[in-house]
Order: structure tokens, then sequence, then C-alpha cells
């Protein structure tokens, strides 16, 4: 049998099987069209990137803080009748699944996409971590980060949607832990690939990306400010535009295939240095 032959069968098979690979040009405006996309930690520097780049591909987007005047201000100055605003502290586990509806309400009464993007670093080193900063750290990039998942992974089941889980992690997920921040980024890792595991028959796909040092408020950088980075050996910061395009890969169709990974987009932090 010929090579034309058997791809007409194996794709004539997959049809049949209703498994039809996702091979089809898409304008970037339309492919998330009907979409409802919720982000947590949407007014930060990635969070709100991810924002803007799943509202210019026709997704329905609600942002998440904790700071309701910041989370208005970013909503105004977005400016898009797409978006809406709603307060959220992934730390407050126990008003998270209420949230998440209230979320769901804002759009049709569905989420087809999370990203989990709220997160905070840690200021000490191992000797001189206290234990409020220790739990601090732990129960919003990783704790917060699991009860969304649950919440939102339930909400997609009942109601039958094939969706997206797209937590963001860090290339500290690849360095000797010695801080909650690393310790957290590690649980992420191992959780993204849980949850892969068993929601994949759901049809909900689970990845995570892990960037490196990127030029956000949280490592200090405003717009405008240099990104080199000496001890990268790419020699600069990734900007939050770059996280947000793999991001959206990721979310959409064209990245179902991709199941249970953790991107890096690094510079080489992380992955040929343990430190950086």
């Amino acid at each position: 049998m010929g090579l034309g032959k058997k791809i007409n069968r194996f794709v004539n098979m997959l049809k049949a099987e209703k498994k039809v690979p996702i091979i089809q040009n898409v304008t970037d405006q339309s492919q998330l069209s009907g979409k409802t996309a919720l982000i947590t930690g949407g007014t930060g520097g990635i969070g709100r990137a991810i924002a803007e780049k799943l509202l210019s591909s026709g997704a329905n987007v609600i942002i998440t803080g904790t700071n309701e005047k910041k989370l208005s201000a970013c909503v105004s100055e977005i400016n898009n009748e797409r978006l809406r605003g709603l307060v959220l502290n992934v730390s407050d586990t126990a008003s998270i699944k209420d949230k998440v509806r209230e979320a769901a309400g804002m759009y049709n009464d569905r989420i087809d996409i999370l990203v989990n993007c709220a997160g905070v670093i840690a200021k000490s080193g191992f000797f001189d971590m206290s234990e409020e900063e220790y739990d601090n750290v732990m129960n919003i990039n990783a704790k917060g980060t699991f009860f969304m998942c649950q919440a939102v992974g339930n909400l997609m089941i009942e109601k039958g949607i094939r969706g997206h889980i797209l937590n963001i992690s860090s290339s500290s997920a690849l360095r000797p832990a010695t801080t909650p921040y690393h310790m957290s980024k590690w649980a992420v890792r191992g959780l993204t690939v849980g949850l892969a595991d068993i929601l994949m028959p759901y049809g909900i796909v689970v990845n995570a990306i892990g960037p490196g040092p990127t030029a956000t408020a949280m490592l200090g950088k405003s717009e405008g400010d240099s990104i080199t980075h000496s001890t990268n050996p790419s020699g600069r910061y990734a900007v939050p535009e770059e996280i947000a395009s793999l991001a959206l890969f990721l979310v959409s169709q064209t990245g179902d295939m991709i199941v249970g990974d953790t991107v890096y987009i690094t510079g080489g932090a992380g992955l040929t240095t343990l430190h950086g």
C-alpha cells in the first residue's frame, strides 16, 4: 500500500472514531472564539499578558486578584467588553468553589480554560525562613493551585466540557528545593502530571509552563527597564508576552496532543545550570 493510501486510511479511521487530529488554519482572532477563560493572578505581569493574548484570540476572560482597586483598574486599562474581574484569594480555599461558580456565571455558566497564575516568591533563604512566610508561599502557590484545579475540574466534568487547565510553574521546579517557592513549584510540576492522568479521560488537557527569569514586577522590573540578565545563558529576561504566546498555544486545540508536560521557557536558566 502506498504512503498516500496509508495516510488516507489512517485519517478515515480517525474520522470514524471521531478523533480527528486538529490540523487546521485558524486566525489568531478566532481560535478561542466562544471559550471562557479564568485566570488567577490576572493583574500581574504574566497573568495580564495571558489575559490580553486570550482576549485577542476571541475568548471571554475573567481575571482574578485579591486587590479590588487594582483589579478594577486593570479591567479598565485593558478595556475589552469580553473581560471581567473577580476578587479571589486562592489561599482562602473555603471560598474557591463558590468563586469558581460565580466566575462561570459571568459567561454562559461555563469555564473552558483555567490558568493558574497566582503566585508569590519567597523573600528569605533556607536559614532565615519563618513559618509564616513558608505557609503563605505554599498556601498560594501549591494549595491554592490544587483547589482551583479541583473546583474547575469538577465543573468541567459536571458540564461535559472538554477544557484546558494550565498551571504556571517555574524553572525553579528543576532546581534544588531550599525554599518554599522552589518546593511549591516542584509540587505544581507533580500535580500537573497527576491531573493530566486523571482528567484526560474526561477530555480535559492539563499542562504547565515553567518560565525562567521574566521581566515582571515580582522580580522588580517595570516597563521600559533593561531586560539584560548577565547570569542567564540567553543573556536576558523573558518578557510576559513570550509566556503568553506559549500559553495560547497550550490552551488552544493546536496544543491538544501535549498532555501532562511542563514546557520550559527559560533562556537556559535551570536547564543548563542549576542556579540562575
